[in-house]
């Protein structure tokens, strides 16, 4: 299921320039292919990051008690 974050535009897109070309549909698509590949890739190797570690990341960002990206664990 996709939400709202998956479709946004993001910062620099040209979403006003409009509708996309078929030559850079296939280009993001191939881009999307090989981001999901990479990430079953890392599944299967049973690598991942606790969501909840993510979260005390993001939360984080801009304070005054930044903490470093949480680290990639192996189940």
């Amino acid at each position: 299921m996709l939400s709202a974050m998956d479709t946004a535009p993001l910062p620099g897109d040209n979403a006003a320039a409009g509708p996309e070309t078929e030559a850079e549909r296939q280009a993001r698509l191939a881009w999307e292919a090989e981001g999901i590949a990479a990430a079953e890739a890392s599944l299967a190797a049973g690598l991942y990051v606790d969501a909840d570690d993510i979260d005390a990341w993001i939360d984080s960002i801009g304070t005054d008690h930044e903490i470093p990206p949480p680290p990639t664990r192996r189940r």
